[in-house]
């Protein structure tokens, strides 16, 4: 009998557990932390951005493996030593785990703010709602304004827009701030 088919959940589980077990500090974002704080959609993907230590490359490959995944210890390395991202590919569902090593202030401010969310009997790291919003606007895809405007419109009674701010000018997105706090407001009137 083959294996059964992974959830999303099953995927967040699995690099959750690898990561939390090769003792590497990370962040999940993108469309996950849109399901926590945002309007919730499909994704594919999962994204994950991680303080890895070269070191800790083989111990993250061995458990991504181990859990029916395929990563190249080689492509680990590259994204590590050149920037970028690896992808995590399940071998039992269409998701991927797009793993992002911190190169970046903006990456290292994301480990820094994170928050812990209950999600499903896990206690799993997510980029912080102000911080995602910002990111959002920074890519500034539809998809990525509209998820922005979800997760301000949902969150806007705990957002601290002191810092969201803040971090918005430091990323150069002031003005789309703006823009989305004005449409955000259009919304609620």
């Amino acid at each position: 009998m083959p294996p059964r088919r992974r959830s999303l959940d099953d995927v967040l589980r699995t690099a959750e557990g690898v990561l939390r077990a090769s003792r590497v500090e990370h962040v999940f974002v993108g469309g996950v932390t849109v399901l926590a704080f945002g309007v919730p959609r499909t994704t594919t993907d999962v994204d994950v951005i991680a303080a890895i230590e070269a070191r800790q490359i083989p111990k993250i490959v061995a458990g991504f493996q181990k859990s029916g995944f395929f990563v190249s210890a080689q492509d680990l390395h590259d994204a590590l030593t050149e920037g970028g991202h690896v992808t995590v590919q399940d071998r039992r569902s269409t998701y991927r785990i797009d793993l992002v090593p911190a190169s970046t202030a903006a990456h290292r401010e994301t480990l820094r703010t994170r928050r812990h969310v209950a999600w499903r009997r896990l206690r799993l790291p997510m980029a912080a709602p102000e911080h995602t919003i910002v990111m959002k606007l920074r890519w500034g895809s539809e998809q990525d304004l509209e998820d922005a405007l979800g997760i301000y419109v949902r969150q806007k009674k705990t957002l601290d827009l002191r810092a969201m701010r803040n971090f918005a000018r430091r990323q150069g997105v002031t003005r789309e701030l703006k823009e989305l706090e004005e449409r955000a407001r259009t919304l609620s009137a």
